[in-house]
């Protein structure tokens, strides 16, 4: 019966939650086979560990382990000499108007820039401006301090600035 239980616990959990993981990882590895893939991923790590998580707060935790799998995806690439998800001019993107063909190299010089901040830079960055997470929120997602997400949001916008004068002249 336990065993029955923990699948239908399962089940819910992936129903309300799978769309949400998808996006988390989608924010930092933008290829939806992808996300959807380390997604599944994420579940299958929870079900393994099911034993061990008996007072967590699943949404918060399953947006942590859904950063930390795409993060850890993104550095696999990296060491495996991969290509860097960038867009790069494809056929679609010649034959598309000019400003259509600018939106999508400054949207690549984005998340480019966004991927050479240092690793938890990023990740605070990620959840405050595209999880649209509070810095309290994040603090508590991270079990870090508020003044520790302050810190890495000034030193993340003042990369980035630096990252993307030249778009923001």
């Amino acid at each position: 019966m336990l065993q029955e239980d923990e699948r239908r616990f399962m089940e819910a959990l992936f129903s309300a939650y799978f769309p949400m993981v998808c996006k988390a990882i989608y924010r930092l590895v933008p290829d939806m086979a992808t996300a959807e893939d380390l997604a599944q991923e994420v579940f299958i790590k929870i079900w393994n560990r099911r034993q061990q998580l008996t007072e967590v707060y699943f949404k918060a935790y399953l947006h942590r382990a859904a950063v930390n799998m795409a993060l850890d995806h993104i550095d696999k690439q990296k060491r495996r000499g991969g290509t860097p998800l960038e867009i790069g001019p494809g056929q679609e993107e010649l034959a598309a108007p000019a400003p259509a063909v600018h939106l999508k190299e400054t949207k690549a010089r984005i998340r480019q820039a966004v991927a050479q901040l240092p690793e938890k830079c990023r990740e605070i960055f990620v959840l405050s401006r595209y999880e649209e997470m509070s810095y309290k929120e994040i603090a508590q997602t991270l079990q870090i301090s508020v003044k520790t997400v302050e810190n890495q949001m000034i030193t993340a916008l003042k990369k980035l600035r630096v990252s993307l004068k030249e778009y923001l002249e």
